[in-house]
């Protein structure tokens, strides 16, 4: 990928997390990256503090990379993955798959109605 096109990709993904910060105040963090882990872009919502280090996130981000291509595998079967919830005592995460780019959205354990959250997720994500 040359520059120019990386420049592009990373704006696009830019505005998509800007996007996903604005549905709910609940969000606390919205990513992407590659399928190797490689932050694309990412921004956490002004106010927030952070939970991840930047070492612990970069480990995150290639775990959660290394589980998304392993489903690849077995979408053939199954059908794409639509999304991926982890629940935490703190945080949920929420994974969007596609293409081997995975957006990573965290959102506070008190969120109602994650059903109409998850449904607007979607339809940014899956936006080209």
């Amino acid at each position: 990928m040359n520059s120019h096109s990386w420049t592009k990709t990373v704006t696009q993904n830019r505005k998509k997390c800007e996007k996903i910060l604005a549905i709910s105040k609940d969000i606390r963090y919205a990513g992407v990256f590659n399928e190797y882990g490689r932050t694309i872009s990412g921004k956490i919502r002004p106010g927030i503090k952070p939970i991840f280090s930047p070492d612990s996130i970069r480990h995150e981000f290639f775990a959660i990379a290394s589980m998304m291509k392993l489903r690849e595998r077995t979408s053939k079967v199954l059908g794409d993955v639509e999304f991926i919830s982890i629940n935490h005592k703190k945080i949920i995460i929420l994974l969007f798959y596609k293409n081997g780019i995975t957006h990573y959205v965290t959102i506070n354990k008190k969120t109602q109605s994650n059903t109409t959250l998850i449904n607007k997720i979607k339809k940014i994500t899956t936006q080209v």
